[in-house]
């Protein structure tokens, strides 16, 4: 019996390599380890990479980078319609070379395109979204608003399950639909997570005490924050060093903020940010808001203590004092105040690492995930 194919098609914008990116070569990873054929479709170059140094096998897909058709753009939304039309006709294409039995879609073009020549191929076509579709599905309901959000919508009723990657994207998502909507029994939250790789980074072994943050470098990352908490932080405890890792548009801001000191060290993107998070003390993400956040799983993972906003998914990541500390989102005060007490309380770092790696190996190990939740769907003839 042959092997059954599953196409998995997502694309960024290049400075983007966070969970979203990973995921399609950790699903990829599982699959192959359960008598399925993974081929990862994208233009990402750092997407690709990791998927090659993984052994995942990729082909390069069409994206265009111009993902912003709203305001005055919306006159030019004939323009977006013919990019549609032509990206149709690139999978329609593939897929008849490469016959794929699923089509896994993560991105918003591929919602559209990829959907109409699967459905039109008769494959079983299924959405992830990460945490795009909250905000694609604003205001569809208003109808001079949004043409690019009403074609996503439009095509989504071709989709046989879209799956949120938390509770609260659930929640952001149905808000902006009717109430009667059908797309709404499509819709089935299915978590990210990741594979058990803990055994694979040693121990921590600098002296410094060490902070990490694992993050696009954008304002609503919390990036401000850390930094001004740390260097606060900083003035009593001069050898502790917080570490940034992670690329964006606005690295040149936060580089700036921690040119004078020493002890902060923004490393830029990095292939396998792991190893730095195994390396640290108390792992921090003070975003504004957030989808699920899967460096927290990864944190988990690692039996790291955490320090994380209470907003969106991250909640359901991250119960205050028992996997973590949560604090309030923009307020370096409450930032500074959580990371001083693990500092000076070994006991309750060590308690919040056990905690987390626990709720891990029960929440978010993703080979049971792929195994109990998308391979059924993989293998419904209802869905």
């Amino acid at each position: 019996m042959s092997k059954r194919k599953v196409i998995i098609i997502r694309n960024a914008k290049s400075y983007d390599f966070g969970g979203g990116e990973r995921y399609p070569v950790f699903l990829g990873e599982v699959l192959q380890k359960n008598d399925f054929y993974p081929v990862i479709v994208s233009q990402h170059p750092r997407l690709l990479d990791f998927a090659h140094s993984r052994s995942v096998k990729t082909v390069k897909g069409w994206w265009w980078s111009n993902q912003n058709w709203s305001g005055p753009r919306i006159i030019l939304f004939p323009i977006y319609f013919l990019w549609q039309i032509a990206l149709f006709f690139w999978y329609l294409h593939l897929f008849i070379r490469m016959k794929p039995d699923i089509i896994h879609i993560q991105s918003k073009d591929d919602f559209i395109a990829a959907t109409w020549a699967g459905r039109i191929l008769g494959k079983k076509v299924v959405w992830t979204d990460h945490a795009d579709l909250k905000h694609i599905w604003k205001n569809i309901g208003i109808w001079y608003k949004n043409p690019v959000g009403k074609l996503v919508h439009w095509s989504a009723r071709f989709a046989n399950t879209i799956t949120p990657i938390s509770n609260s994207e659930l929640s952001l998502i149905s808000a902006n639909l009717r109430v009667k909507d059908p797309i709404r029994k499509k819709m089935e939250v299915v978590y990210n997570g990741v594979n058990d790789d803990a055994t694979d980074y040693p121990e921590k072994s600098s002296k410094n005490f060490t902070y990490c943050v694992v993050s696009r470098l954008v304002t609503d990352k919390g990036i401000g924050e850390a930094i001004e908490a740390f260097s606060r932080l900083a003035m009593d405890y001069p050898d502790d060093q917080l570490l940034v890792i992670g690329d964006g548009p606005e690295s040149k801001k936060f580089e700036s903020l921690a040119i004078k000191a020493s002890n902060i060290k923004l490393l830029g993107y990095q292939k396998d940010p792991l190893e730095y998070i195994a390396k640290c003390d108390v792992f921090v993400h003070p975003a504004y808001h957030e989808g699920f956040g899967i460096s927290l799983v990864e944190a988990g993972m690692l039996s790291k203590p955490i320090i994380a906003s209470a907003v969106g998914g991250i909640v359901e990541i991250v119960t205050d004092h028992e996997t973590g500390l949560l604090v309030k989102e923009k307020d370096v005060d409450s930032l500074q105040n959580a990371m001083k007490l693990l500092r000076d309380n070994k006991t309750l770092r060590d308690k919040l690492g056990k905690a987390a790696r626990n709720q891990y190996k029960k929440r978010f190990q993703f080979d049971q995930i792929v195994k109990e939740k998308f391979i059924p769907i993989y293998e419904d003839d209802k869905k």
